[in-house]
């Protein structure tokens, strides 16, 4: 057996196997390279460009009057071009809990909760499942690798198929070719991502030998390899606190008028509590790792973060899978690469069914129901989460955690209809593209009645292409997908007819 007859089996079977979480991984990544962006098309009262009224010592007084002690940390990060307001998130002390809040603009006021777009960054890094869905992500993640590195020995004529394209030839030639396009148009971009996924986590995937160096005292590791800084807790109360806004202006001036990012403040209800104040700059790959520390309390600066060169590295890996430098293009440009990833793993699974659908071989049906709860069942279930974000009162209690039960619950429901409509493929395909389109179309419709300012025609007029450009993608996706559901199914003496046309 040859080396690229060997690699076949490992190819089919490592790229079939997780094939539909890899597409959950992939669609999830693709939206969250925007998920500022559905973050503030999630936000009614972010829709109109407005200066944000308050500062930070504002926000740790809302923190003070309204979240109960004490506190682990909180952290806050002001107003920038993609997120042009303030956002504050908490730990408490002991119990662990979490909390956040997000403040309009214009009042100064936080606004109703939602999943917004930190939701599909989650699912695409842990899928909504902490450490173990981590794990899980890291071992499709290899399997990813695998597949693409198998896939490059098997296609021997890899490159010259890349210029063939044949929609007209039979199922399983037509879905090759597709699979051959997209798998090496994005095939760079999907090496180094499935990579540097894999790699920045890898203190978390393999922990044995950081936890013996350091006597299993994981924040000392951080602290070193970060080039960082803590101070133990002295089980004093903390005097009164130095102002944050001053603070932030004295980074400012030491920085020679660099922005700042993250401020984050540790045992704010302990005398030792510190300030620390990250460096902002999007324009870097790799996000600079200028850190001031201050006394919480004098506002003496405690320590300057000089962050070794290993670990700026580490960044900016971490900075180039995350596609948060370069502006639109740069993330245009990912997005494009995690949809053509998507539709590489959509026709490797038709070329599968399709070259086996002839001897009936077993698998078939559970292949089939698996694509449609997956394949079709996020987008809906996504798309659902935008119907919610826009229906769900702003006054409703746990209304984040309703979104996402709707997301979940219609994602279920599609997993249901795909497995009791798997055995006529062509018409609950069909089915499920009007769905689509209904949800895709509705949604621009439904922005104009209940967010006047941020539909179609207002965004397009304040010239707002952020806005903008998310209905008009929503269109697109309606337009698409409502002619595949109307498209009838070509007979059998069609294709035969057709087959002889375009057969030399």
């Amino acid at each position: 057996m040859t080396l690229r007859q060997s690699m076949a089996g490992l190819h089919t079977w490592g790229g079939l196997l997780p094939s539909w979480l890899l597409f959950v991984i992939l669609f999830a990544g693709t939206l969250a390279c925007f998920d500022k962006e559905l973050e503030r098309w999630m936000r009614p009262a972010l829709h109109v460009p407005a200066t944000s009224s308050i500062e930070a010592d504002n926000v740790r007084q809302w923190l003070d009057a309204n979240v109960e002690g004490p506190l682990h940390a909180y952290w806050l990060h002001g107003p920038t071009e993609r997120e042009p307001y303030w956002k504050l998130g908490w730990e408490k002390d002991g119990t662990g809990e979490r909390g956040r809040a997000v403040f309009d603009p214009a009042t100064g006021k936080p606004m109703p909760d939602t999943l917004g777009g930190e939701f599909f960054f989650t699912l695409h890094y842990n899928l909504q499942a902490g450490t173990i869905g981590m794990y899980i992500v890291g071992l499709a993640g290899m399997f990813m690798l695998v597949a693409l590195v198998s896939g490059i020995i098997v296609h021997r004529r890899i490159f010259k198929d890349f210029f063939t394209l044949r929609p007209q030839a039979n199922g399983q030639r037509a879905w090759l070719d597709a699979h051959n396009l997209f798998g090496v148009i994005g095939l760079p971009f999907h090496l180094v991502l499935a990579y540097t996924g894999v790699a920045i986590f890898v203190a978390t995937y393999m922990p044995a030998g950081a936890m013996v160096a350091y006597d299993s005292d994981p924040l000392t590791f951080f602290e070193e390899v970060q080039g960082g800084y803590h101070r133990n807790e002295m089980d004093k109360p903390v005097g009164e606190l130095t102002s944050l806004d001053g603070l932030i202006n004295d980074a400012r001036q030491r920085w020679n008028g660099g922005e700042p990012g993250w401020l984050i403040v540790e045992h704010p209800f302990d005398a030792s509590a510190v300030v620390s104040i990250r460096r902002l700059d999007p324009s870097r790959i790799g996000s600079p790792q200028d850190t001031l520390n201050y006394d919480a309390t004098t506002g003496e600066m405690l320590h300057q973060q000089q962050a070794p060169t290993s670990y700026e590295a580490y960044m900016w890996m971490v900075g180039l899978h995350m596609a948060q430098f370069g502006g639109q293009i740069v993330r245009l440009f990912y997005g494009l690469m995690g949809l053509a990833g998507c539709a590489m793993l959509i026709a490797g699974s038709a070329v599968w069914i399709r070259k086996r659908e002839a001897r009936q071989s077993k698998g078939i049906q559970v292949v089939r129901a698996l694509n449609g709860a997956v394949f079709f069942g996020l987008p809906i279930a996504s798309l659902t989460l935008l119907w919610a974000n826009r229906l769900l009162p702003d006054t409703l209690t746990d209304r984040a955690a309703i979104e996402g039960w709707c997301f979940a619950l219609s994602w279920l429901a599609v997993a249901v209809f795909a497995c009791i409509g798997h055995g006529q493929p062509a018409r609950s395909s069909r089915q499920m593209f009007a769905a689509l389109a209904i949800l895709a179309l509705g949604l621009p419709a439904l922005n104009a009645i209940v967010a006047p300012q941020g539909h179609l025609v207002a965004s397009l007029t304040r010239a707002d292409m952020t806005l903008f450009g998310i209905d008009l993608v929503l269109l697109a996706v309606g337009l698409l997908c409502g002619w595949r559901a109307l498209a009838q199914p070509e007979t059998r003496p069609a294709r035969e007819r057709r087959m002889q046309e375009v057969s030399p």
